[in-house]
């Protein structure tokens, strides 16, 4: 998104999950975000107008908001038209904005809007119940067509695969009728007991040249932690899943806006890494290598407090390698914020 007051410009993030409603009306929440500097969230409600493509999108309350001392909240409604180009949808278009709380100009810009599966924040109930409707109708779909193609049904042939009843039929008696107990007719040989050689274990290796034995080193051990009891209690929400070539790559977390006190704990694949810290202006900051043996790392951020402005709101910044990701991430006393980071070989 592109903001423009008098002659400055800037730049920030936005996200929108809408959802279309029975009626061309469309409802959700939309996410504007720019590092520690502002962070808010609010309701949305709009039309979608099919003969045009055009969707009118207006941001008529904050539900959550973070910003420094010197920025302003404002609610925007965007003028925006739908497009899809190969496998690209997107939204463009335009925003006006007002003051949230005086209701005054806070100037225009540009949006422009990519569809996307996921998201920097949790998606919304709606989102959640769509996707798994698509799932069940997928599942449906590959079923109905794996049963055609195995019994060769033609559309109003169903019946052919209803079973007839039995009748006294003398192939259907000899299949019912139990098998005689048939006795060999040669007696079991008894069991004769062999002198097991001895065979030496694999891991140990005899040096014939003197009467020592030497034990082969132990293959490593794999520690599997079990799963702390705030991981089990409360929903773990995953915000995202990176995937990497880099076998190292430096986390840093912010306090988002504000400093209001927030604190966290961090987990790494069950291990506690971050012990109840403080958010700041300045990074919390750890570094993780990975490799085949380690391929998965899992990142669970635990609110220990909501801070003065609920709720527990962290910048996570992610650098791989060349490659930077900038990622919010919320947690509350009910759930937990989870990303995860894949190393795969180029």
């Amino acid at each position: 998104m592109q903001s423009n007051m008098g002659f400055s410009e800037e730049r920030y993030k936005f996200e929108v999950q809408i959802e279309q409603l029975p009626n061309s009306g469309i409802s959700g929440v939309t996410y504007s975000y720019k590092t520690t500097v502002f962070y808010g969230k609010a309701e949305a409600k709009g039309i979608y107008t099919k003969k045009t493509n055009n969707i009118l999108l207006n941001e008529i309350k904050l539900v959550d908001l973070k910003i420094s001392d010197l920025s302003q909240p404002c609610l925007m409604t965007c003028y925006l038209e739908y497009d899809k180009a190969a496998d690209i949808e997107t939204l463009t278009g335009t925003y006006s904005s007002r003051n949230a709380k005086s209701n005054g100009d806070c100037g225009v810009g540009k949006v422009y809007l990519e569809k996307s599966t996921e998201s920097d924040f949790y998606k919304e109930d709606f989102l959640v119940k769509r996707e798994q409707e698509l799932k069940k109708k997928d599942k449906s779909k590959l079923a109905r067509r794996g049963t055609t193609k195995k019994f060769g049904v033609k559309p109003g042939a169903e019946s052919n695969l209803i079973p007839k009843p039995a009748t006294a039929d003398k192939s259907i008696a000899k299949l019912t009728t139990p098998k005689k107990e048939v006795k060999p007719k040669h007696p079991e040989k008894p069991l004769v007991k062999t002198k097991r050689k001895e065979v030496s274990p694999p891991d140990i290796i005899q040096q014939h040249d003197k009467d020592t034995i030497t034990a082969a080193p132990p293959a490593p051990i794999v520690r599997s932690l079990p799963r702390p009891e705030v991981l089990i209690k409360r929903d773990n929400d995953l915000v995202k899943t990176i995937t990497t070539s880099a076998k190292e790559f430096k986390i840093e977390l912010y306090d988002n806006g504000e400093i209001d006190g927030d604190r966290i704990s961090v987990y790494h694949n069950n291990e506690l890494i971050v012990s109840d810290k403080k958010l700041t202006d300045k990074p919390i900051s750890f570094t993780i290598k990975a490799d085949e043996a380690s391929p998965l790392h899992e990142f669970v951020m635990v609110a220990e407090n909501l801070g003065t402005i609920p709720p527990n709101t962290a910048l996570m910044i992610v650098t791989a390698g060349e490659k930077r990701y900038e990622l919010f991430v919320t947690s509350t006393e009910q759930k937990n914020a989870v990303v995860k980071i894949q190393y795969k070989k180029d």
